[in-house]
């Protein structure tokens, strides 16, 4: 198994549940240290192997290099979870266009590359998993996100399609759609200029635990749902019904919720 991500949050929660699972296991992100650390703890999991491959997402003459060493750590890519991302807190019209793209290249485009470069091999293997980390902003758009909703819902979009194009192949590709999850992903976010915000956010901090997530990721790939929602609680349940079939109560709703009223 592949996580991109894992250096933290969601991703290094994965990588745990995995490892006392005994998987083989290639991490990956962009901070050595913390990638060896989260190699220690699976090791002390009782992983059968790990690796650490540490790389910018962001730079693609980066991202060739590791899907091309990445089979040569520990064998066949049999799952790859595309974990790594970021997201915002800015209005459209304050968001930058720099910053828009910069979020839109990570979260969407960086994912379609190694998709690309990692699903041929598990084509002429007729097995192995694809797995996107999407979010609630991926099926319902949210106010001061509007690069990160517009990437969530692409990449939900690509996995759809891939799902359909993919059918009988052997593969699983699946979509998971975090909600409220204790993760860094608020204080991580960058504002409209482009810079990470460095602020807390109640309802994430209250979130689920991220090992819930990693548990029922694994089961997804597996043999479980191709579609996973989790930590969305009776407060996102609501406002996805009402995106659906009242939206513009949802976005009166979310809008003044979002401080914007």
């Amino acid at each position: 198994m592949w996580i991109t991500g894992a250096s933290s949050g969601i991703g290094r929660a994965l990588a745990l549940e995995a490892a006392a699972l005994g998987a083989r296991i290639v991490l990956s992100g962009r901070r050595q240290d913390a990638l060896d650390e989260v190699s220690r703890e699976c090791e002390a999991r009782g992983a059968q192997a790990g690796a650490v491959l540490c790389f910018d997402l962001e730079d693609p003459a980066a991202r060739a290099e590791a899907c091309e060493a990445a089979p040569g750590l520990l064998g066949p890519i049999d799952a790859l979870v595309l974990n790594a991302g970021m997201s915002q807190r800015s209005t459209f019209l304050e968001t930058k266009a720099e910053a828009f793209d910069r979020v839109m290249s990570l979260d969407f485009a960086a994912q379609v590359d190694m998709v690309r470069r990692t699903l041929p091999a598990m084509l002429s293997r007729g097995s192995g998993a694809l797995v996107a980390v999407s979010s609630f902003a991926g099926l319902a758009g949210i106010p001061l996100r509007p690069a990160y909703s517009s990437a969530k819902h692409a990449l939900a979009g690509l996995f759809q399609n891939l799902r359909s194009e993919l059918s009988g192949t052997g593969l699983r590709i699946v979509t998971v759609y975090p909600g409220y999850v204790r993760t860094s992903v608020a204080h991580n976010a960058l504002d409209g200029a482009g810079r990470p915000t460095g602020a807390a956010d109640p309802r994430i901090e209250g979130g689920v635990d991220p090992a819930k997530v990693g548990r029922r990721i694994l089961r997804a790939i597996e043999a479980g749902p191709t579609e996973v929602k989790v930590g969305f609680g009776l407060e996102l349940r609501f406002g996805l019904f009402l995106s659906r079939r009242f939206p513009a109560k949802y976005a009166s709703m979310t809008k003044r919720h979002a401080g914007l009223a």
